[in-house]
């Protein structure tokens, strides 16, 4: 059973619902980020079988350790970044608003393509077609996949800081 791209959409909502003290049903899951139950229960089951996920008493819980590394250091070969043209959509990357860093944000922005985007820039294929709706929903979501895009598409200093920032992200440094 392999990981599909909703997967680390999955993987991440519940992390951010854990880390919000929040618990959702399987439904209202689906609902927040744009999938359906069946695959909220299909993905939370590859999550468990690639040893990125628990259940215990019921509870599903992120390894946060194996699915940094995930995250880290996999997830940029599974799913390459994917530039598809010049357009309006939602801030993803070093553009977020919601990521400080050091970086500068490149100009043009890096941009995920949603219908009624109020920003200019370099479109790029998110890793699920999801994934924006979601963001828009939920800030950790927004942050953390916008990290993620950094690392699909970084060069090694940028790899470091986003790799660094996520880390911190994931295990609860993020100062929220």
């Amino acid at each position: 059973m392999h990981l599909k791209p909703q997967d680390n959409l999955i993987g991440l909502k519940y992390w951010s619902l854990h880390k919000a003290g929040d618990k959702y049903s399987v439904r209202k899951m689906a609902e927040s980020i744009g999938v359906s139950s069946s695959e909220v229960s299909k993905g939370a089951k590859r999550l468990i079988n690639s040893k990125l996920a628990v259940e215990r008493r019921g509870a599903f819980f992120i390894e946060t350790a194996a699915f940094l590394e995930w995250l880290c250091h996999g997830i940029r070969f599974a799913y390459p970044q994917e530039s598809i043209g010049y357009g309006r959509g939602m801030l993803t990357s070093w553009n977020c608003p919601l990521i400080e860093s050091e970086m500068v944000p490149p100009d043009p922005a890096i941009v995920w393509p949603v219908p009624g985007g109020e920003t200019d820039g370099v479109l790029i294929e998110p890793i699920h077609k999801s994934i924006p709706f979601a963001a828009s929903r939920d800030e950790r979501l927004y942050t953390a996949f916008s990290l993620l895009e950094a690392i699909r598409g970084g060069k090694p200093r940028e790899l470091e800081i986003a790799r660094r920032q996520l880390t911190r992200l994931l295990r609860g440094n993020d100062g929220k």
